[in-house]
């Protein structure tokens, strides 16, 4: 059994990380309110440019278009959002498990992933894949230059044919509680059915024509995806770690109250210890 004093250091050591982990949930907190804020702001756009792009390409336009014809695949790549750092429950385990699934359901291609986050770079690090681009900055401070570029570089690859799919995978933001590993395919694009037989449809005239207007808008539209889908993995990762820290320092507590218990037990057993020699020793003296 445990002396005092050493249960009395480790009840100190465990308070001074339960201080670390109230801190930590505190500045989780504070972030994800921000986070949320942004998140929710920006899906209206992201949804309405979406809504519009699929109705140019279901409605206005034919199999044409290069972003709309199948091709043979052979070359996959796909766009991993991750976090850069741990301490935040299954955030990156569950999203890289998606990942996986999609790697074995596709592992006779070649699949080139592009990484953002360090935990994602790790994972890859460790398999046959080879990686197209990494961004060694840190994901929070991904800005509109590093998307808009990566966005440019994507499509011309597209056109050049150096793959031929490319998928996206992110953590979507639902609840504080519940977010969701997300997989979607941007590339080529694949349009929504078109509302049934009998349903209201309007027959829009555009000005330009149609296919140059699905050309201007589709870059706007790919940047808002990865846009997106970084500001929804960024509130998920913050989510996470809120509630891994709450639980941390929730078990922190259970363990210092178990401490407590014992290091008062053990107290007491010194004590009585210490009465039982003093009244021995007094009896001795009486005899």
């Amino acid at each position: 059994m445990l002396s005092t004093r050493e249960i009395k250091q480790r009840i100190k050591g465990i308070t001074n990380i339960q201080q670390i982990t109230r801190a930590m949930e505190m500045v989780a907190a504070n972030r994800l309110k921000k986070a949320e804020a942004r998140v929710l702001a920006a899906r209206p756009y992201h949804e309405k440019i979406g809504q519009l792009l699929n109705f140019l390409a279901a409605n206005a336009m034919g199999k044409t278009h290069y972003l709309l014809k199948e091709r043979d695949v052979k070359t996959i790549r796909i766009l991993v959002i991750t976090s850069d750092k741990g301490l935040c429950g299954a955030y990156n385990t569950n999203i890289l498990q998606h990942v996986l699934r999609f790697l074995k359901e596709n592992s006779h291609k070649e699949i080139r992933p592009i990484i953002m986050g360090k935990k994602g770079f790790l994972f890859f690090q460790k398999r046959r894949h080879q990686i197209e681009k990494y961004f060694p900055e840190a994901v929070e401070r991904l800005g509109t230059a590093h998307i808009t570029e990566l966005t440019r570089q994507l499509i011309t690859d597209f056109e050049q044919g150096a793959y031929q799919e490319l998928h996206l995978f992110f953590t979507k933001f639902a609840t504080v509680m519940k977010c969701i590993p997300t997989g979607i395919k941007l590339l080529p694009i694949e349009p929504k059915e078109t509302p049934e037989k009998g349903a209201y449809r309007v027959d829009y005239i555009f000005e330009p024509y149609a296919e140059e207007i699905f050309s201007r808008l589709f870059p706007k539209y790919l940047e808002s995806c990865i846009r997106q889908a970084l500001w929804e993995s960024l509130a998920s990762e913050y989510a996470a770690r809120r509630v891994a820290m709450i639980a941390a320092s929730e078990n922190a507590e259970e363990i210092i109250n178990d401490l407590t218990r014992s290091y008062n037990k053990a107290r007491q057993e010194v004590i009585t210890k210490e009465l039982l020699e003093v009244v021995s020793g007094a009896e001795a003296l009486l005899r």
